[in-house]
Order: C-alpha cells, then structure tokens, then sequence
C-alpha cells in the first residue's frame, strides 16, 4: 500500500518541518528589533542631550516618553513586516526540504526494493567495474561462494577470487576468461556452462553463468554475472544417462536370454535323448551328463539375464517382509563362516508387500552373499528391515521413486567397502570385481532387475574401507505394530 504524500514512516510532518523553519527566523527578527530599539533609544538620548534638550540621559521627559513611544510603534511594525516576509520563506524552505526528504525516502525504498529482489532469487549475481572488482553482489552469491554477507565481496577483484583455475586445478588466466575480457574488448554478452567457480574454502563447483556488459553512454564501464550451481543438474544428467544405459542393455540381455534359452532347450532335449538311449544299450556317457549340468549353469544365466531385463515371469503374492526375513536367515546362516556373526534387527512395524517370495529371498540371499565374500577375514552382517516414507522433495533424488510408504530391507556389511568409481557401475549387467570364474556378475543385476520389476528401487552406500550398505525399497500396502523382535 502506498503512502500519502504527508505520511513518510519516520519522518516529521509538514508543520513541524515549519515551524523548524520559522521559528529561528522569528526569534531572531525579535532579537533584531529589540536591539535596533535598545541602539536607537540610546543614540537619540545622546543626541537630545548634546543639544540641551534634556538635561541628562537618565531624565524621564515627555519628549523621551514621546520619542520612546514613536520607536516601539516603528520597530514593531517592521518587526512584524520581516516576520509575515519570513512566514512563506520558511514555508518554501519547509516545502524543499519535504519534497527533499519524499525523494529520499522513495529512493531508498526503491533501493531497498532491488535489494529484496536481487536477495530473493536462486542465482549468485555481482556486478565489476572496468578494473574487474566487484561493486554489487546478492546474497545467493555469497552464500554460493562461501561468505557470510554480500558486503565481504565488495572491492574483491572477482576473478582471482573464484574464477582463478579450471576443474583440474590449472591456472585460468584473466586474459583468457570471457567475462573478464568483456569490459575491455567490447565483446557480446556470453553463455558458459562448462567451467567452474571457486569457493573460499577451496573447494569448487560446476556452474552455468552468463555475463552482459555494463553500459553508460556507450561505453562500456563494467560487467555484471548470473550463475548458477549446476552440480545437482549434472547429477539428475548422469542418473538419467545412467538409466537410459540401463534399459538399453536391459533390452538387448532379455533379447539374448530367451533366444539363447531357446538354444539350451534344444541342447537339453536333444541331449536327454542320448542320454535314454545309452541307458538303454548299457553304454554310458558321462559327457552327456556334463552336457546336462552345463545347460543347467546356461538356464540359471538366461534367469538372471531375464531379472535384469524385467522380462522374467513373477507370482507376486501378499506377505510380511519381517517373518519371510525371519525364516529366510535360518538359510542364509548356512552360507557363512564362524567368522562371520550374523544380526537381525526388525522393526516393530508389520511391513506387508505384495512381491514374489522366492525372488525376493533369492535377493536377500545375493546380498548376504555379497556381504560375505566382502569381508574374507570375518565381520558383522547386519539384516534389518525399517518403514521409510518417501515424498514429493526426496522422491526426485530417489532414482525416480514414486511418493509413498516404502518397506526397506538393509544389509549392511564391516567389509571393505566400495570406490567410488566402482559403485557407479555396481548395476551393471556382468561387471564384476571377483576373479575369473568366480563371478558372472550378473547378481547385483539381477537384483536390481527383480526390485524394479516389483515396482521398488535399490540404494547402495558405500565408504572404502567402512563397509557397505545395499537398501531395497519396495511398496508397503499397510502396516499395524507388532511384538519387538531385535534378536537372532
């Protein structure tokens, strides 16, 4: 809402502003004419007195009463006429200085204005002068670059301050940056998405910036950027290349799977032929029956092959994750050393999914599987199982996970630990770390096939020589409390 023109908040009225102004001038007119009549009334005095009119200066006479008399009358009536003449005077000066103060007042309020709006986006802009030193900044720039206040960045040169070097730690000379050289060469506005910003603390951040040079009667006096951090848009990117890779490979292994299955039943049935008739004539061949173990070996491959793709066929049923963990552990304790303890812990919410059973203890049974082989001079395998629910902020960064109540199955491992550079390709089909014979990698594919095919994802983390943590997310239907469980 706008206000009046004579209601600025803080500042003083028109007729206070007046009588700032006239009172001075009033008091000041009245000291005048007090002290002409004073300088007057005695120089008359003398004057009468040098001509024998009085006898002395002192003497009360009807014509020093007189004469008196006629000075009040006149120096009051020209006292009054400088007070009606300083009256408007005051009244014009009081008029500036309120038009004055409106004027400031507006233009600090217009300065305050672009202040909140510049504060208030997402976008670090600053400002340079033809030197390259920074006369404006917001505060998403300081926030972005590390400072507390935008004020910590004025008079800073801003290339040597967060534009000094490329990603890989070589020197970026001003000579070569293209918003640096704006101002001196007069070149056109640009648009640079693939370099780098330098915060106080060292450490850097991709960033996407665009800079328009500053003009003032044509000429250029200066520079003014708009950036933005981009590391979470080149996070979405790889996730969605990452994705994109996946499906297309998904494909081509369900393709391969089942014309391949196609070739190991032709192998198979062909071969139990051989096998009937030998039995038959008493003439055993034990390579039929490696012929047998090894299609067997190829179908199981088509099977993981097919999870990967989503391809396989599931028979989702309705049970509680928490009793099929149970159950499945009694197992699972089977595969692993008495080097190796074995932990349950259950939340004391009943988490009831819709899922296929085996599969789904053929997952658990990989990841602890996984867990073991990680940690070849024993550890601690920790199974729990935790209700998570995902919404709208977090399902983004979730590898596209629908918003909802999620049952989670962890297994958590004190093993070795994942690279980085290794857990970017965990997923993928036949990557593995074991040695030749040992692996197909194909289990942590399958896995991930399985889960995505249940309409759920899979998480890993993972610090190098802190162990590593693989969560499955699968869709809750409901849930109700059951009795505490935290032993096994």
């Amino acid at each position: 809402m706008k206000q009046p023109f004579n209601s600025i908040p803080g500042q003083q009225s028109m007729f206070t502003l007046f009588l700032g102004r006239f009172l001075p001038l009033a008091l000041f007119t009245l000291l005048a004419g007090g002290a002409i009549f004073l300088l007057e009334r005695s120089s008359h005095l003398d004057l009468l007195y040098k001509f024998g009119k009085i006898q002395s200066i002192e003497e009360q006479s009807p014509l020093t009463i007189a004469l008196e008399q006629h000075q009040i009358i006149t120096i009051s009536a020209v006292t009054l006429l400088a007070l009606v003449v300083a009256a408007p005077i005051a009244w014009f000066r009081a008029a500036r200085q309120r038009q004055d103060m409106i004027v400031e007042h507006q233009n600090r309020e217009n300065l305050r204005s672009i202040k909140l709006l510049l504060d208030s986006t997402i976008e670090g802009i600053y400002g340079t002068d033809e030197a390259g030193h920074c006369i404006l900044a917001n505060r998403s720039c300081a926030n972005l670059l590390g400072y507390t206040h935008p004020e910590q960045l004025l008079g800073k040169e801003m290339h040597r301050l967060m534009h000094h070097s490329h990603a890989d730690g070589s020197p970026y000379p001003a000579s070569a940056c293209r918003a640096h050289q704006m101002v001196s060469t007069g070149s056109a506005p640009v648009l640079v998405t693939d370099e780098v910003f330098w915060r106080q603390d060292g450490s850097c951040f991709p960033v996407s910036y665009s800079a328009h040079p500053i003009q003032e009667n044509g000429q250029n006096i200066g520079m003014v950027c708009t950036f933005v951090d981009i590391s979470e848009r080149r996070l979405l990117e790889d996730q969605l290349r990452h994705a994109q890779k996946m499906e297309a490979v998904g494909q081509l292994a369900g393709g391969i799977a089942h014309d391949f299955n196609n070739i190991l039943q032709i192998i198979s049935g062909n071969t139990q032929i051989l096998q009937f008739d030998s039995e038959q004539s008493n003439q055993k061949q034990p390579q039929l029956l490696e012929i047998l173990k090894a299609v067997e070996r190829g179908t199981a491959l088509t099977r993981s092959m097919l999870a990967f793709s989503r391809k396989q066929t599931i028979h989702p049923v309705t049970f509680e994750l928490n009793q099929m963990v149970k159950d499945s552990l009694l197992l699972a304790q089977k595969l692993l050393s008495k080097n190796i303890t074995l932990q349950l812990e259950q939340t004391e919410t009943a988490l009831v999914i819709t899922a296929d059973e085996i599969l789904l203890q053929q997952v658990l049974f990989n990841l602890i599987t996984n867990a073991r082989d990680a940690m070849p001079n024993g550890g601690t395998i920790t199974v729990a199982t935790v209700e998570q629910v995902i919404d709208e902020s977090t399902a983004g960064s979730a590898q596209g996970a629908l918003p909802g109540t999620y049952a989670v199955l962890k297994v958590r491992d004190t093993g070795q630990g994942i690279p980085e550079e290794i857990r970017q390709k965990i997923f993928e089909p036949f990557f593995t770390t074991k040695g030749v014979g040992k692996g197909t990698g194909l289990g942590l594919s399958m896995i991930y096939g399985t889960i995505k095919q249940h309409g759920g994802f899979v998480l890993a983390e993972s610090t190098e020589g802190q162990g590593s943590c693989f969560s499955v997310f699968l869709p809750a239907i409901s849930a109700s409390i059951l009795p505490n469980q935290h032993t096994y």
